[in-house]
């Protein structure tokens, strides 16, 4: 029989009766979570006239990439889009003014990484540009207040003290999926759904990340790790497979050399003049500073657990024992670095700005002592944790919908509800073993392709992973989204969590301004918001319709919803003439018309004969077309970019064809 419990740590808490007494504090947007997800949600929302509360548990904002020093971003390159592009344009123009590279990580010349406080800089600035966002940082939710099946508060510890929170739209960007689970809304631990959670559960392992970097003057002697740390042995021989003094060079075979670990998380150090390119090995040697994050993953294949357990997720006093036996792995894999690879010059960095708030008390730990408090101070405040709770929206993801063709680089159906892109092959630290993953969405370790060959390919992520299945004010974000297991392995990472945080900003301030629950917006509408902000959602990438030119939504748009098809992989045809065979293919698939006004289809099309054909198509309801119609004047060929962007004006204005659950 399977052991099934339900863990009380995190389940739904009512506003305490004592809440009026409380400081209010009302908001358009609460964003609880700070990282990379919480940080995009928050400068989209802003951008669209909201107020934006930007809750976080740690001193530091930007999540994996930054306060758990996970500032390689895992980007194949197609998802350079919407606010992530913004990031990491800001990215290089900070090093560039310094001349130093940031395409030095993961062995490859098209690559990006930064330091953790650059990143931090580079997201409060964004914020501070965005508009109307409150950061408040050390809060941590409470408790939450539900009524009506709807979020409409929460009580938010600040410092000691608590603050009665209101808002319109709350969204979970927490790395735990921790607000979700105060609200009641049902979500998966592992590949179980809440209230009751498998004992027997799995979620990926956790990481303890850490900046080093060599001190060619000398090391610092408090930077030396006095001896091995506690339980070093038993990491030993995972440590040896995985980096050795005298190991193969990339590619090759396990085990590398200290040059190669170097290389895969190596971030840019404006300190170093030389010149490192990480698809130059002969450039590798230069470089000064890197992360640990390889052959440290907690707790690993090390033990009797098959990985790390849901307890993780459910529990804080088991939360904060892994967390500190994952940040021991480290200091042991950095004394390994000292002393068997022969990098005595190197320790953990000194100028991150690390050392304030940590999410465990590791200081009062007999586990570590006095000798070891100057290096564990220079950690990150918290871990990388790749997999938290999931809520159950009113779709998942699985497998089925990121499976990708390895020629074309991408998924083969296209989803009409697409708000965001995701491209990474599926990664995941630990078991999947069809026992781990989820029954119920007919999960099994046989249907995971392995997907690394061709680099993953595009997926999309559609609008109903962001909302629950019941619950309203509520939106999920970060690595929170509704997605199996299996998917979860490619939409944890930054560039994708930054993309799906933009969505959920969009979609919370756009139903503040239509004044209806986030379950009854039209997909386009928010999908219109992440054009404006250059967000790409289709599988496409025209070389004839690029993101500033004045048909590029409208091919979106009709690649999305399927109602014109492309002239190749490469190209749109945006400027090919239209004949009206075309022009009545497009309504039909876009708009479910099948009477139109007669016409030679064979012959070419003028904006101005368009105009006129429109206006009989649409005589019954003319006002509500009236607009688009009038801005199509003169004698010009039809072209397909003007089809294409004009069908989606008529699409903006048009009654909604189905009604939405």
């Amino acid at each position: 029989m399977i052991l099934a419990v339900i863990f009380s740590s995190f389940i739904f808490f009512a506003v305490p009766e004592t809440a009026h007494a409380l400081e209010q504090r009302p908001y358009d947007v609460a964003v609880i979570g700070a990282g990379s997800g919480g940080c995009s949600a928050a400068i989209q929302a802003a951008r669209m006239g909201m107020s934006v509360a930007l809750i976080e548990e740690s001193d530091w904002i930007g999540g994996q990439m930054t306060g758990a020093a996970v500032s390689t971003m895992d980007d194949k390159t197609k998802t350079r889009t919407g606010i992530y592009l913004e990031f990491i344009t800001k990215v290089r123009e900070y090093y560039s003014a310094r001349n130093t590279s940031v395409n030095i990580c993961y062995w490859g010349s098209d690559t990006i990484a930064f330091e953790p406080w650059v990143g931090q800089m580079i997201l409060k600035e964004m914020l501070s540009e965005a508009g109307l966002v409150d950061i408040i940082l050390k809060a941590r939710p409470i408790s939450v207040k539900v009524t009506e099946n709807r979020v409409r508060s929460a009580v938010v510890k600040v410092d000691g003290k608590e603050v009665l929170l209101s808002a319109k739209v709350f969204i979970d960007a927490t790395e735990y999926g921790d607000f979700i689970a105060l609200s009641g809304a049902r979500y998966r631990s592992g590949n179980a759904i809440s209230p009751v959670i498998d004992k027997n559960a799995i979620i990926q392992d956790i990481t303890y990340p850490v900046v080093i970097k060599q001190y060619k003057g000398g090391l610092p002697p408090e930077l030396k790790v006095q001896g091995a740390p506690p339980g070093y042995t038993d990491h030993l021989f995972k440590f040896r497979m995985t980096i050795r003094k005298n190991g193969s060079t990339w590619p090759g075979d396990y085990p590398f050399s200290p040059v190669v670990h170097n290389a895969y998380r190596a971030i840019p150090d404006p300190s170093n003049n030389a010149i490192i390119d990480g698809g130059k090995p002969e450039t590798w040697t230069s470089i000064t500073k890197t992360v640990i994050n390889w052959a440290n993953d907690y707790p690993g294949q090390n033990g009797s657990s098959p990985n790390l357990s849901v307890d993780f997720l459910e529990s804080p006093n088991f939360r904060a024992l892994a967390t500190r036996e994952a940040m021991l792995k480290t200091l042991a894999f950095l004394y390994y670095m000292q002393t068997e690879l022969g990098m005595s010059d190197w320790s953990v960095d000194n100028r991150q700005g690390y050392g304030g708030w940590f999410s465990t008390d590791w200081a009062d730990w007999a586990e570590f002592p006095e000798k070891y408090r100057p290096i564990l101070s220079l950690f990150p405040p918290f871990p990388y944790v790749r997999e938290s709770r999931r809520l159950v929206g009113i779709q998942t993801m699985t497998v089925d919908d990121i499976l990708r063709d390895e020629k074309l680089g991408r998924t083969l159906t296209s989803k009409p509800h697409s708000l965001a892109l995701g491209e990474y092959p599926i990664d995941i630290h630990g078991k999947n073993d069809s026992i781990y993953l989820e029954a119920d969405l007919g999960e099994t370790k046989e249907k995971i392709p392995n997907d690394w060959n061709g680099d993953g390919g595009l997926f999309q992520i559609p609008f109903e992973v962001f909302v629950p299945e019941k619950l309203e004010g509520l939106l999920a974000a970060e690595k929170n989204i509704s997605v199996s297991r299996v998917v979860n392995g490619s939409t944890r990472l930054q560039p994708v969590t930054m993309l799906t945080g933009q969505a959920a900003g969009a979609i919370a301030a756009v139903s503040v301004i239509q004044k209806v629950q986030p379950r009854k917006l039209r997909p386009l509408d928010v999908q219109t918001e992440l054009w404006r902000s250059r967000s790409r959602l289709s599988l496409f990438d025209f070389e004839d319709a690029p993101n500033y030119s004045a048909s590029w939504e409208g091919v979106e748009a009709a690649m999305l919803y399927g109602y014109m098809d492309p002239l190749t992989e490469k190209f749109f045809g945006v400027y090919d003439e239209m004949h009206w065979v075309e022009v009545r293919d497009a309504l039909r698939r876009a708009m479910g018309i099948q009477k139109f006004p007669d016409k030679n289809l064979q012959a070419l099309v003028t904006v101005s004969e368009f105009s006129s054909w429109l206006e009989i198509l649409f005589k019954k309801d003319i006002k509500r077309y009236q607009g688009v119609i009038d801005g199509l004047t003169g004698d010009k060929p039809l072209t397909k970019g003007k089809l294409a962007s004009t069908v989606l004006a008529l699409l903006k204005v048009a009654p909604e064809i189905k009604n939405k659950k």
